[in-house]
């Protein structure tokens, strides 16, 4: 069993054959500089969860950085969803043979695509309108994937931890 560690969470415990560290992955550095990613995929089942970790979110009131913020977690969830993808189908030969047989193995087809952006000091009573936000700005993404937008949520430590994906 693992652990992760990123912004002030734990991630874990997981079975490493659930896990592909696809930010510090030889795949992710293999592409250059400029690729942002989330920290890493885990598979439970039939839910491939793609996570990304970060210590805080800038006020709304401050908009360049808001937009900032919003415009770099979507980069990393595309990027991340594209390049587990193309690992798997063989299109990236570095990753498919970094990724475990489970994660080879994934049905594309059946395969329930859930996003988790964890921001660990948000208060619960914030979460809704800011997984409002990140749904509405990642609107096209989810329909080219197929994902249900309610498979998209912004959440805190103590739900990640609920939700067993943190310690």
């Amino acid at each position: 069993m693992i652990t992760i560690q990123e912004s002030g969470i734990t991630f874990g415990h997981f079975d490493e054959k659930d896990i592909y560290k696809i930010e510090n992955s030889a795949g992710h550095q293999g592409l250059g500089d400029g690729f942002k990613i989330v920290e890493f995929t885990y598979l439970r089942s039939n839910v491939l969860f793609f996570i990304e970790a970060k210590s805080s979110i800038p006020k709304p009131e401050s908009t360049s950085d808001y937009e900032a913020f919003w415009q770099e977690i979507l980069e990393k969830f595309e990027n991340a969803l594209l390049l587990e993808l193309m690992g798997c189908l063989r299109r990236n030969q570095q990753v498919y043979n970094e990724l475990a047989d489970n994660h080879k193995n994934i049905d594309w087809e059946t395969i329930d695509i859930h996003l988790r952006l964890v921001i660990k000091p948000v208060p619960k009573k914030y979460l809704p309108p800011i997984t409002d936000t990140f749904r509405a700005r990642f609107k096209k993404v989810l329909k080219l994937w197929a994902i249900n937008p309610n498979n998209l949520f912004v959440i805190n430590e103590e739900l990640a931890i609920q939700k067993k994906l943190a310690i």
